[in-house]
């Protein structure tokens, strides 16, 4: 099978030598189309030509320290190349590199190793997406169907009070029925919330991974709001359904498949088709810190941006 030598990435260990034979073999890499990295850096000027030919670094939080972390961080500024924090394994780890503007990470606290299981296996990924189909599959919901569909988890009910009775909701009633949160915040925006919910069921621990997704999905809502789309529930929906493989260890166009979701919403999210999928491109490209072309694009997604941060934090805080 043939490889496409811009997939390929050369990677570097600490003991290679760095003489001019390496040099010499990481310029014809180079030249064929392949990217380097090099592993477990520490800076030294004789690197320099090494540092020219990379696109990616990768420092060892854990070995170097914070201190030296910080030192290599300082050093490198003066070098194109894309700065990888491995060993990631806390989240002042985490906050710690992401203060010094690291947008590439590895390490445990993200995910420990498992085992890659089939989509067979993953029973409760597929029973809370036969729930979540549910609650998709019909536009308009009787308040006795929905309060089937939602009390079917007992988790997500203890869930969704929590949530319904912290602060951030502004409700002044006590809620201790998912019959009473119909009648107080309405069917459609209880879909919505109980939609995001069976999402945080199935990222389980991986608190990073949840707050990413709604970060996504909330800027993506504020975005189309602050340009004055009709419809902004669907840009929140998109945005929250656009990382649903990650949770669910499917592919994202068969985990799509499962629900009763329009063709044309599915191709904005997969293959950012349409005025949803073009917001959600846009939000995508701007959480992972890539170049915003147009001025007025920057402008109202960095607007944005904090309010979804905010909403995301008061959210975590209260489920």
């Amino acid at each position: 099978m043939p490889i496409n030598k811009e997939n390929i990435v050369i990677e570097v260990q600490e003991n290679a030598g760095f003489d001019a034979v390496l040099l010499s073999s990481l310029r014809r890499w180079v030249q064929a189309g392949c990217s380097i990295a090099l592993d477990d850096f520490h800076f030294h000027s004789k690197f320099t030509p090494f540092l020219e030919l990379a696109d990616y670094i990768k420092l060892d939080v854990q070995a170097l320290g914070k201190d030296d972390f910080h030192k290599q961080i300082e050093a490198l500024r003066g070098f194109d190349v894309n700065i990888i924090a491995e060993k990631v394994e806390t989240w002042e780890d985490y906050q710690f590199c992401r203060l010094l503007g690291i947008e590439y990470f590895q390490g445990y606290f993200f995910e420990k190793p498992e085992l890659i299981v089939s989509k067979t296996s993953k029973v409760n990924s597929m029973t809370l997406l036969q729930l979540m189909s549910s609650l998709l599959n019909a536009s308009t919901l009787s308040v006795d169907e929905l309060e089937r569909i939602v009390s079917q988890d007992a988790g997500l009910v203890h869930k969704l009070l929590r949530y319904l009775n912290s602060p951030v909701t502004g409700l002044v009633a006590s809620v201790d029925s998912v019959r009473l949160a119909i009648m107080l915040i309405g069917v459609e925006k209880l879909k919505s919330l109980t939609n995001l919910l069976l999402m945080s069921e199935m990222v389980g621990d991986r608190h990073v991974l949840l707050e990413q997704i709604m970060i996504r999905a909330k800027h993506a809502e504020l975005f189309a709001q602050s340009r004055g789309y009709n419809n902004q529930d669907k840009y929140f929906l998109a945005g929250m359904l656009s990382m649903i493989d990650v949770c669910t260890g499917m592919q994202l166009d068969e985990v799509l498949g499962e629900l009763p979701l329009p063709s044309e919403f599915i191709n904005a999210i997969v293959h950012r088709s349409g005025r949803v999928g073009n917001a959600l491109d846009l939000v995508e490209h701007y959480g992972n810190g890539h170049t915003i072309k147009n001025p007025q694009d920057l402008d109202d997604l960095k607007k944005t941006y904090l309010d979804a941060i905010k909403w995301t934090d008061e959210f975590l805080v209260a489920v």
